[in-house]
């Protein structure tokens, strides 16, 4: 008993570490190609898992981070893990929530703001 409580805490703090990377990835203007590669494979990556597809998964995320010269998070690494098999798709909708759909968000956010700008001119 106490050792699932001790698992359950440390997937607790996987995900919170997961949320916490997704999100640094997102704001961080350093990394806005590796948000834009990941957002770009978003209905993949969100499909592949789903279906518990790890290996498709891993080479994916993996192949982003690559491509843009970034270390792959050891965060992401432990939620492929086996032991963390039963949570996978949990730790991984939680690492890709804060990043995916963020590019449409602040791409509507400027137009909104430019046709403010333009209306106040007239």
């Amino acid at each position: 008993m106490e050792r699932k409580i001790d698992f359950l805490i440390e997937i607790d703090s996987l995900i919170k570490k997961l949320q916490q990377k997704g999100q640094s990835i997102s704001y961080s203007n350093n990394l806005k190609n590796l948000a834009k590669a990941i957002n770009d494979l978003g209905f993949r990556l969100l499909e592949q898992t789903r279906l518990g597809n790890k290996d498709n998964v891993y080479y994916m995320l993996l192949r982003c981070f690559h491509a843009n010269k970034q270390e792959f998070p050891t965060e992401l690494v432990e939620a492929f893990k086996p032991e963390n098999e039963k949570y996978f798709k949990t730790l991984i909708f939680s690492f890709l929530a804060p990043i995916l759909g963020r590019e449409d968000k602040e791409a509507q956010k400027s137009q909104e703001t430019e046709a403010e700008t333009e209306g106040g001119e007239a």
